[in-house]
């Protein structure tokens, strides 16, 4: 993903003198911009099993279901055709089918929006537990679980990593899991559409991308000059590329951290300035796990998002729980402030980021004017697990990607759309673009 983030932000800075021209035409629902899915409809029928000895209530039922949607997710991004659901499904038509003993079968129809990688138009099989409290334990090979990733056995976990077809899982067809043939119903991807890139400065002039780098080992060094961390690799980077092309660093120090992270709890993070004229980074670099020391990180990723131009966050999503909004206002006690009036970019450069960090965030941004809260940010994210090692691309790509970027700029050639983008970007990771299909269209002026 590195190689995005330089050839991105090289193409919007170097672009920046363009006027608005007339808006893209903008349509009802929210489109999506990749180069290798799309979204689609997904429309199935299921059933699920359920033990209790008591009738149960509607919520109880929806609550079970539920459960077993939640495992959707494993097989989908171990299949031979990826997808990740986006969480905005709706569930109708619930009512028990029958009763053997105290074992209920619970029937009803499901509906919601999936990224699928390009392939088939019609027909998706869709994998789920019979008894979802039983799946994990079923699963078992004496203390190992085969059924899930090696590294993470959890039940918590399980959902998440779990798929029927990794090698050695015992799970059966019918006795453990079922496989439902759901329809699905592609969505035409946007066609041509750009970052507005004339949007990107502040008032005053300045275009500000906050890079928050997340530790993968929070119990090594946090100074990411010298630190271990898979991370700080990452950092090393993105930092001697920008100082190689004359760009200054200036080290925040405890006071200048303590300015924005009014509270803050373990060893202090690691900050500073990278700035070239009106090019101002501004580089963070600790750990932002929910559960972790992170409250510095909130303060700073706070701050992000209520006054940079491009906000991008590297590092682990938690299983969503890292950057939801509501759990980081709690430890903060306070709201983030969204600029429903500035244009922003937020990537989410972390894992399954498209269905934790999607509608949550545009819904922040929504104002009368904007109702759908997607005129005024773009999200990127990717549909499926991203390792750090992935981040780091060739010095000859990278080196490609900027000498097009210098020539699009300096030539007045055209910008880059965000379809080209996505081509570039995209590393079998489900990468995609949402909010663009209203953005007014960038004007060079020569």
């Amino acid at each position: 993903m590195l190689k995005f983030i330089f050839q991105f932000i090289f193409v919007s800075l170097l672009a920046i003198n363009s006027t608005k021209a007339n808006p893209i035409h903008s349509k009802e629902r929210k489109l999506y911009t990749a180069a290798n899915s799309t979204e689609a409809k997904l429309e199935f029928s299921s059933t699920v099993q359920y033990e209790t000895s008591k009738k149960p209530q509607d919520k109880t039922l929806r609550k079970v279901i539920e459960a077993q949607l939640e495992h959707i997710v494993g097989p989908m991004s171990m299949a031979e055709l990826t997808a990740v659901p986006k969480g905005d499904h709706q569930v109708s038509n619930i009512k028990i089918i029958s009763q053997d003993n105290e074992t209920l079968t619970i029937g009803y129809n499901y509906s919601g929006t999936v990224v699928i990688e390009n392939g088939v138009n019609d027909f998706y099989n869709v994998f789920l537990p019979v008894n979802p409290s039983k799946i994990y334990k079923a699963s078992m090979v004496g203390n190992r679980n085969p059924c899930t990733d090696e590294h993470y056995q959890t039940e918590g976990d399980f959902w998440y990593f779990w798929s029927p077809n990794r090698p050695g899982c015992k799970l059966k067809i019918g006795r453990d899991y079922n496989i439902i043939k759901a329809k699905i119903t592609r969505i035409l991807n946007s066609q041509k559409t750009y970052p507005e890139y004339q949007n990107l400065p502040d008032e005053k002039g300045n275009i500000t991308i906050h890079i928050l780098f997340g530790m993968d080992d929070p119990s090594l060094s946090r100074n990411p000059l010298t630190s271990n961390d898979i991370n700080a690799a990452n950092y090393r980077t993105f930092r001697n590329y920008l100082l190689s092309k004359g760009f200054l660093s200036t080290i925040w120090n405890e006071a200048q951290v303590r300015s924005i992270a009014k509270t803050q709890d373990g060893t202090t993070p690691f900050v500073e300035t990278i700035q070239k004229n009106k090019i101002v980074y501004r580089f963070f670099f600790a750990p932002t796990g929910i559960d972790e020391d992170s409250l510095a990180f909130h303060w700073f990723y706070k701050d992000a998002i209520e006054k940079s131009s491009i906000m991008i966050y590297e590092g682990h999503s938690g299983l969503g729980g890292h950057l939801d909004l509501d759990s980081i206002e709690e430890n903060l006690g306070t709201k983030i402030q969204f600029n429903t009036k500035r244009y922003q970019i937020f990537f989410f450069d972390s894992c399954t980021s498209y269905r934790y960090y999607n509608q949550m965030y545009f819904d922040r941004k929504v104002s009368t004017n904007d109702p759908k809260g997607t005129k005024k940010l773009d999200i990127f994210t990717n549909g499926l697990a991203t390792t750090f090692d992935s981040m780091p691309r060739s010095s000859i790509a990278l080196q490609t990607a900027i000498d097009k970027s210098l020539d699009f700029a300096i030539n007045a050639i055209g910008f880059v759309s965000y379809q080209t983008l996505a081509k570039q970007i995209d590393s079998d990771n489900l990468f995609g673009i949402n909010g663009d299909e209203d953005n007014v269209a960038p004007t060079i002026i020569k």
